[in-house]
């Protein structure tokens, strides 16, 4: 299984996957600003998907086999102290993991207040979602979340979603011919024929103002009280 994999990553659908979404990282990635970026979770080949980038700092979390760069670990628990990082990218990690909940749930721990999450994640219904209906042993044969779920978890998380796009609007054909014949599709950009998502969200920071009570004039003892009036005695 793992040797068609490591195939797979060299064919064309491979190559179309991981351009389209290296163009979606690379028009986000250089907003993001920070000290520390880490990728949690390997996908493709190791560091391709972090070029864009202006941090320094750029880590992977599992044996990607990029030299020098890459830290041993589980996405699920990563070796990071808490509020220390500025980005944390999960290239399709929640969708391969045991817990995806506690792998979101670690990139909120790890993440400082504002920090950025990225997230790339294909629709479970979507057309290369589909196919691990059919046996396949596809890189995309995992537990896949809907954006609904996926918003849901961030917001329960404290997180902002800043930003949505759809992805991969070509169906993963085998053949190079019918990749190359359907590249119209990427122009239209419909929704319905989109097979992957990037979100985008902020990790929010919850300031709390201390109440003061509230200051009230001083009321006379005999407010409540009528006061008489003087009347001329004629």
């Amino acid at each position: 299984m793992q040797g068609d994999i490591e195939a797979w990553w060299h064919s064309k659908t491979a190559a179309y996957l991981l351009r389209q979404e290296r163009i979606a990282l690379g028009e986000m990635l250089p907003t993001l600003f920070g000290y520390y970026l880490v990728q949690s979770g390997c996908w493709g080949e190791a560091g391709a998907l972090l070029e864009a980038s202006t941090i320094r700092s750029k880590i992977i979390v599992g044996a990607c086999g990029a030299a020098g760069s890459a830290v041993n670990g589980d996405p699920s628990y990563l070796p990071f102290a808490a509020d220390s990082l500025d980005v944390v990218l999960l290239p399709h990690t929640l969708e391969r993991v045991e817990e995806p909940e506690q792998a979101l749930r670690e990139a909120e721990r790890v993440l400082h207040g504002e920090g950025h999450v990225l997230i790339l994640g294909f629709h479970p219904f979507g057309p290369w979602g589909l196919g691990r209906y059919f046996g396949t042993r596809r890189p995309w044969g995992g537990r896949f979340l809907s954006l609904w779920r996926l918003k849901i978890w961030l917001r329960v998380l404290g997180f902002e979603v800043v930003e949505v796009r759809q992805l991969l609007f070509r169906p993963p054909w085998k053949s190079p011919g019918m990749l190359l014949r359907s590249a119209f599709l990427d122009r239209l950009r419909w929704r319905v024929s989109a097979g992957a998502y990037m979100v985008v969200a902020r990790k929010r920071v919850f300031s709390m103002t201390p109440l003061r009570p509230l200051r009230t004039r001083p009321q006379s003892a005999f407010s409540g009280v009528v006061k008489p009036t003087t009347r001329s005695m004629g």
